[in-house]
């Protein structure tokens, strides 16, 4: 048996090396090194950009704005011990690839950015303990006003899940009340995580009343009029069109399948009456739960070595952020094909907007068309979209957007200079943590009527839960590096199982501070 376990650990250093057995050790931890960091009750783990560890006790460190200094094991990139715990050590944020740490300490200070926190069952909300893999999370979450009232509209980065995945999104906010002098955002932290925000600017356009700006696939704005709306929407199911009209959260969506999760179904829409003119397809969606249940799997086959695979896609390792990106494609994007001559499918592009919290809307070009009517197949992994808006627009031209900076931030109802400067200046980002929220003020110019988007830029670190690490198993972890398809497999029993609470567990187990 012992045996056995040491072929697995090395199949996954493997994959996580992607090269020669040189390379195996040095970016790896020892059965015995693991024993050592769970002795310590509360522990820092820092993961050094030469490849390098350093182990202490959290009370054994102190901070800086941008440097970490105490006493501790220090291991070279081979893993053998340099120091002893009496050795003092002292790392600026520029030597450091990753931090772990399982206390809810917050006093990383900047530092912050980088760790990764086991998290303690007591702070897991009674809905996370029954069933963890449906906990609550993703990124930041934007509340607007709508009808004079907060409305949740837009998620933050989701794909963004350590420091170098770092991204810039785009959100509409639909429903957004047409503001003439000011627009208040919230902004929160609801999730076990630590959330790195860079900026969240206001994009404002003024519009009339018959037309909507919406954001293209191709990182472009584009006015719009003349919406129609699909004759006939076409699923396994059967008719679907009542469910797709308006952007109203009544969603289609289907289930996974028992057997395969990557599996793929097709949606097949057409329209009538379309006079030739410049169109572009609008598609609004979400993802269901099933992206962040495989995350969350992940995490926990990973168990305690979770960090050295974070802390190898902070190292450069492109090898495992490969192998990590090819899981994610085994699931795939929406993917929109037009009928052409002879009834032949061509593929025009696809929609991949990841995130389960809001629906988004976005415009996809059409190629140009003299026909009246056009059938459209939408092509997606069964079980992963929620569809709440289908259509077809005239597109009549192209638009820069009023980029708006926030004009104050409040915390606690309390004006946070500290926060408003990180937001606008970027170098220095704001750091959240579970339960944080704050209130951004953007003041608009003239007395025009707008409408808004969204556009934040950072990332976020998942937190490991304490719950998870009774499942590590590095077989299944190398299973789905090295066999994605496999893996899709192998994790359908487990997701089906849970599938038919996992929305209301979702929604239920979100963090507020008390």
């Amino acid at each position: 048996m012992r045996s056995w376990k040491l072929f697995i650990s090395l199949i996954f250093l493997v994959i996580l090396s992607g090269c020669s057995g040189t390379k195996l050790v040095r970016n790896s931890l020892t059965p015995e090194m693991v024993k050592e960091i769970k002795k310590h009750n509360n522990y820092i783990k820092i993961h050094l950009k030469d490849g390098g560890l350093v182990i202490t006790k959290n009370y054994h460190v102190t901070l800086t704005a941008d440097s970490i200094n105490g006493n501790g094991f220090r291991y070279s990139f081979n893993r053998s011990e340099v120091t002893g715990e009496a050795n003092p050590f002292s790392l600026s944020k520029d030597e450091i690839a990753l931090i772990e740490t399982n206390t809810l300490r917050g006093n990383l200070g900047n530092l912050a950015a980088l760790s990764i926190v086991g998290v303690p069952s007591a702070f897991l909300a009674t809905y996370c303990i029954t069933n963890p893999k449906a906990c609550f999370g993703s990124c930041p979450t934007f509340y607007a006003p709508s009808q004079s009232k907060p409305a949740l509209m837009a998620e933050g980065f989701s794909s963004s899940i350590s420091p170098s995945l770092e991204k810039t999104d785009v959100d509409m906010l639909y429903w957004a009340d047409e503001k003439s002098k000011e627009l208040s955002l919230k902004l929160t932290n609801e999730a076990l995580e630590t959330h790195v925000i860079r900026r969240v600017d206001l994009l404002a356009f003024t519009t009339g009343r018959e037309e909507k700006v919406f954001a293209g696939t191709d990182d472009r704005f584009y006015r719009t009029s003349d919406i129609i709306p699909p004759k006939s929407c076409q699923a396994r199911e059967g008719d679907c069109l009542e469910l797709v009209k308006q952007m109203d959260h009544l969603e289609r969506y289907s289930k996974t399948s028992s057997r395969n999760l990557a599996k793929k179904e097709e949606i097949i829409l057409s329209f009538d009456n379309v006079l030739p003119s410049r169109l572009g397809l609008l598609i609004g969606s979400r993802q269901t739960l099933l992206t962040t249940y495989l995350f969350y799997q992940a995490m926990a086959f990973a168990g305690n070595y979770y960090g050295e695979l974070a802390a190898e896609t902070e190292k450069g390792n492109n090898h495992l952020k490969g192998r990590m990106q090819k899981i994610w494609d085994k699931l795939g994007a929406i993917e929109i094909y037009i009928q052409g001559k002879q009834n032949h499918w061509e593929k025009v592009g696809e929609i991949n907007e990841m995130g389960p919290i809001a629906s988004d809307i976005h415009l996809l070009n059409l190629p140009e068309s003299q026909n009246k009517q056009i059938k459209i197949k939408l092509r997606m992994t069964k079980g992963l979209w929620r569809l709440d808006y289908l259509g077809l627009a005239k597109i009549t031209g192209e638009e820069t957007p009023l980029r708006i900076k926030p004009a104050l931030v409040l915390k606690n109802d309390t004006t946070d200079r500290d926060a408003c400067m990180r937001l606008s200046e970027e170098k220095n980002p704001l750091i959240t943590f579970p339960g944080d929220n704050y209130e951004l003020k953007y003041r608009l110019p003239g007395e025009c009527s707008y409408q808004f988007f969204i556009e934040s830029r950072g990332y976020y670190m998942e937190w490991m839960r304490e719950e998870w690490l009774a499942e590590e198993n590095l077989h299944k972890v190398a299973i789905a590096l090295k066999f994605p398809g496999l893996f899709m497999r192998m994790a359908a029993p487990g997701f089906k199982k849970a599938e038919p609470k996992m929305e209301k567990i979702f929604w239920e187990s979100r963090y507020v501070r008390q």
